[in-house]
């Protein structure tokens, strides 16, 4: 009695090997730009809506409680503390209570971007400090009950940026109280920014 033997199959030849890596290199090769591209909006993306997260929280505890609330850039302290100075393009943010008669200032919230050449930056070097009141006013600076305190008149907007300034998303504060991220590249969408500021934030 004769017993067949299957015949093995020999794989892939280092022919048909070689062309598979070539071909995946090729593909690699032409989508690493897009990759890129997809990161680096991811990464300011990120960092608009965390800014504006915290912009919304200093204004709900200002209303909450019926107090001045200040959010301040700052140079980067991880965490930054209570007495930060505010810097213009800081790295860093906190949020804080407004000192009076009755109470000293209390930090509420603090953040910092991630530093390092991954890292993404903050800009709007006119933007240092934002004041929110209990009745839903926003002051440029830490108003000080004379006549000259400043009302936010006008949109102000922070710049999100990766260090090469290749991305960015925009930040925008409206005198109403209107807090919103846009993209300055996109023309329409829910994330699309008005015609002021299209192209650039600032």
């Amino acid at each position: 009695m004769k017993v067949r033997r299957r015949k093995l199959s020999a794989g892939f030849s280092f022919v048909e090997l070689g062309v598979t890596v070539a071909v995946l290199a090729v593909v690699l090769a032409l989508s690493a730009p897009n990759i890129g591209e997809w990161v680096g909006k991811a990464k300011v993306r990120a960092g608009a809506e965390l800014l504006v997260k915290s912009l919304h929280f200093a204004q709900n505890a200002a209303v909450s409680s019926n107090r001045l609330v200040e959010i301040s850039l700052v140079d980067s302290v991880n965490p930054p503390t209570v007495d930060a100075v505010p810097a213009d393009n800081g790295s860093a943010w906190i949020v804080r209570t407004v000192p009076d008669v009755m109470e000293t200032a209390a930090s509420l919230q603090a953040g910092a971007f991630e530093q390092g050449q991954n890292s993404v930056q903050i800009r709007g070097s006119d933007n240092k400090t934002l004041v929110f009141s209990g009745i839903g006013q926003i002051y440029t600076s830490i108003p000080d009950g004379s006549n000259t305190n400043t009302y936010l008149t006008s949109t102000r907007a922070y710049q999100i940026v990766t260090p090469s300034g290749q991305y960015q998303a925009c930040v925008l504060v409206q005198p109403g109280g209107n807090i919103k991220w846009c993209d300055p590249t996109i023309a329409a969408g829910v994330h699309a920014c008005p015609g002021s500021a299209t192209q650039s934030c600032l």
